[in-house]
C-alpha cells in the first residue's frame, strides 16, 4: 500500500521550547498546531484543533509536544501505516490500560515478533501519539461534534478520555505497536496540572520503548 502520512504536533505555548528537538526527532515534516485558547490548559481542545482541515493523506499522526520519537522513527511509522490501512494505532502504551500492557508484556516475553496489540473497548486511549487512517480521523472529529462532553462532565479537558469514549462506544477496533515508537518522558507538567514525574510513575512512561524503530519489523 503506498502511504502518505501528514504529521501535525499538538502543542501548547507553554511547551515551546519543546519543539526544536520534536520536530528533529520526527524525521518528517510536521504541522504544529498551537492551542491559544483562554482559560484553562484543554488537551482535548488543542486535540480537536488537530483534527479539523485534515490534509490530503492516506494517514494522520497527532503527536503531543512532550513526546520523543525513537531512532529511525519515519521509517518504521511508514511500515505500520502500510500495515494498518483501516485503524488508529497508538504509538504509545503505558501500563493502562492494563488489559492492553498484560498483552505487551506476553508478547514481548513469549512472542519476540509480535509487533501490535489490541486495546480493549474500555473508555481510555493513550494519545501521546497516534497514528490516524485518514477516515477515522474525520469519523472521530464528526462523532465528537455530536458528543461534546464525557459523562458528568460540562466542558471536557481530557483527550485520551474522549478518544477512549469514542473507542468504546463505537466499539472500534485499535491497535498498540509493541514496543512504543515514542516515549513520554513526563520532565514536564501535565496540562490539566499534574506535577513532572520524572519516570516514577509507570502509568505515564512507555511500558516498552524502542531504541531504534527499525530495529522490528511492523509490517505485519
Amino acid at each position: 500500500m503506498q502511504v502518505e502520512v501528514a504529521v501535525r504536533v499538538q502543542a501548547h505555548p507553554s511547551r515551546a521550547h519543546l519543539l526544536p528537538a520534536l520536530h528533529d526527532r520526527l524525521g518528517l515534516p510536521a504541522e504544529t498546531i498551537v492551542d491559544h485558547g483562554t482559560g484553562l490548559p484543554s488537551p482535548w481542545r488543542g486535540y480537536k484543533a488537530c483534527l479539523t482541515n485534515i490534509p490530503a493523506c492516506t494517514h494522520l499522526l497527532v503527536v503531543q509536544d512532550d513526546a520523543v520519537p525513537c531512532d529511525n522513527f519515519a521509517p518504521a511509522l511508514l511500515q505500520v501505516a502500510a500495515a494498518h490501512p483501516d485503524h488508529p494505532v497508538c504509538l504509545f502504551l503505558a501500563r493502562l490500560p492494563r488489559e492492553a500492557s498484560a498483552l505487551a508484556e506476553r508478547a514481548m516475553q513469549r512472542n519476540p515478533t509480535q509487533r501490535y496489540v489490541q486495546l480493549s473497548w474500555r473508555n481510555f486511549m493513550p494519545v501521546v501519539a497516534v497514528l490516524w487512517p485518514r477516515a477515522k480521523a474525520v469519523e472521530f472529529a464528526e462523532w465528537a461534534v455530536v458528543h461534546p462532553q464525557l459523562p458528568g462532565q460540562r466542558e471536557p479537558r481530557s483527550d485520551d478520555a474522549m478518544a477512549g469514549m469514542w473507542k468504546m462506544r463505537q466499539r472500534e477496533t485499535v491497535w498498540a505497536t509493541v514496543p512504543s515508537l515514542v516515549e513520554h518522558p513526563d520532565t514536564n507538567p501535565s496540562l490539566i496540572g499534574r506535577r513532572a514525574q520524572w519516570g516514577k510513575d509507570r502509568n505515564r512512561v512507555a511500558l516498552f520503548m524502542a531504541d531504534d524503530g527499525l530495529a522490528y519489523d511492523w509490517s505485519a
